[in-house]
């Protein structure tokens, strides 16, 4: 059974959102809407932020003052349907993420649809991690991201694979929208269930400003497509009412029947990227709590 907490969120979010679900908005309005709701987030004490640039691409560090020296470090991709949010807009995340796995997170600032559509954020996420490989020596590396930025984050194992650039230790996909083409049941199975996205809002909101005109079976588009052989060990949640349930589901079969080691957990009756809503939810800190724990196994 839900918390009391999360019966509330998700009753406010769903009366928040039922009517934007249905409407074309220009992109402008969905980035106003996500930093208006993610400015409400509170960023935990004692984190340090760091802006930097790696080339023309802007970098935000974040570190927990109290973690002194770590075995490992994480590089961190924002979600937002590929034309909205920031490193400060997904900095509560962030810095929770920095203090529970004890090490320093970096957040690039991706180029955003439509004015820079496919490949572009592909490519600005790209070279970030080659500086963030090069920096990081022998320590343990963490890539992740959530929706969008979970896409990128498989889509960048993928093209690290081609450039011949060391591949993430470990790897974590929250809520991760994988396929561009929306293929899944779930985009209908759940259509009005997902109380933050519809598939129209999917498809006519961020999709179709993401791909423009290339393909959406280009693997590093819809990286559900792509081979996960080699991957490293994978750390996947999701909910079960979320219109990219089945991205998660075919991919974790599709990597498991290719060896690689994945852990998937399922948030019954939770909503698209709940861990992102902590410190208010318990079940939002609960996820966070078990990815650190799974993080620290290996």
């Amino acid at each position: 059974m839900l918390s009391v907490q999360a019966r509330l969120a998700r009753h406010f979010l769903d009366l928040k959102f039922k009517k934007s679900k249905t409407r074309d908005h220009h992109p402008l309005t969905s980035r106003k809407s996500l930093a208006q709701g993610m400015k409400h987030m509170p960023v935990p004490k004692g984190i340090k932020v760091i802006q930097t640039h790696i080339g023309q691409v802007p970098v935000e560090i974040i570190r927990d003052w109290s973690t002194t020296k770590s075995s490992r470090a994480m590089m961190y991709i924002h979600g937002g349907g590929y034309l909205s949010g920031s490193p400060e807009t997904h900095r509560a995340f962030t810095a929770r993420l920095a203090i529970e796995l004890q090490c320093e997170v970096w957040v690039p600032d991706y180029r955003l649809a439509p004015e820079h559509p496919f490949p572009a954020g592909l490519h600005d996420v790209a070279e970030v991690w080659e500086a963030f490989i090069k920096k990081q020596n022998d320590k343990t590396i963490i890539l992740g991201g959530e929706s969008a930025g979970g896409g990128l984050s498989l889509a960048l194992c993928y093209l690290a694979r081609e450039r011949g650039l060391r591949l993430p230790d470990q790897l974590y996909l929250l809520s991760p929208w994988l396929d561009i083409r929306m293929a899944g049941e779930s985009y209908k199975r759940n259509d009005g269930r997902d109380i933050l996205v519809s598939s129209y809002y999917a498809e006519h909101g961020f999709a179709r400003h993401y791909a423009g005109t290339h393909a959406r079976t280009d693997p590093l588009m819809s990286p559900l497509l792509g081979d996960p052989t080699d991957l490293p060990p994978t750390y996947v949640q999701v909910s079960d009412t979320e219109i990219f349930e089945d991205d998660s589901r075919s991919f974790v079969e599709t990597a498991r029947k290719a060896g690689v080691n994945v852990t998937f957990e399922v948030g019954r009756g939770l909503w698209h990227a709940w861990p992102l809503f902590a410190p208010f939810i318990p079940e939002s800190n609960q996820a966070i709590k078990r990815f650190g724990k799974w993080v620290k196994h290996f």
